[in-house]
């Protein structure tokens, strides 16, 4: 898989067309559904969420469609999957390296609105010798705004 950074919307459809058309890999109707909805949701929703907004379409899809068509578009790198601590799937139409947080509470996750970048691991440490390092991810937890809030008014 290859890491691509879009500049636009535009940019991620040509590549998406040039994907499909490369692979044998099919943008369906369904898949279109699925990855228009995602595209317009910025909560970085899980499969069931995604699932009741593609159904408002399409009532006779399934949820199980919609969870392999989640994890087929993300293993051709259309979409971004994130796996939660807790073991949740949730998916996120950017696919640009970007940090996220997850609220503890409420467990909404947000993208982080900074440059930040991992901290370099040294190439020369047994440790990374050893492995074969593909990515790294940012990931932050707490409270978000609103749960925050909610925490100080009650106390």
């Amino acid at each position: 898989m290859y890491l691509v950074i879009f500049e636009n919307f535009l940019d991620k459809l040509l590549v998406i067309i040039i994907i499909t058309s490369m692979n044998e890999f099919r943008l369906t109707s369904q898949r279109k559904l699925i990855l228009e909805e995602l595209m317009h949701c910025t909560e970085h929703p899980p499969a069931d969420m995604i699932y009741e907004g593609v159904r408002k379409h399409l009532a006779n899809i399934s949820l199980g469609t919609v969870y392999r068509n989640l994890d087929i578009m993300a293993r051709h790198g259309m979409i971004m999957k994130i796996e939660t601590p807790d073991g949740q799937k949730r998916f996120d139409y950017n696919t640009d390296p970007h940090p996220h947080f997850r609220c503890e509470k409420c467990g909404k996750i947000e993208d982080i609105p900074m440059d930040l970048d991992a901290p370099e691991l040294d190439p020369s440490h047994p440790w990374v010798k050893s492995r074969k390092i593909k990515a790294s991810t940012l990931y932050y937890h707490g409270l978000c705004e609103d749960c925050a809030a909610q925490e100080i008014e009650n106390n």
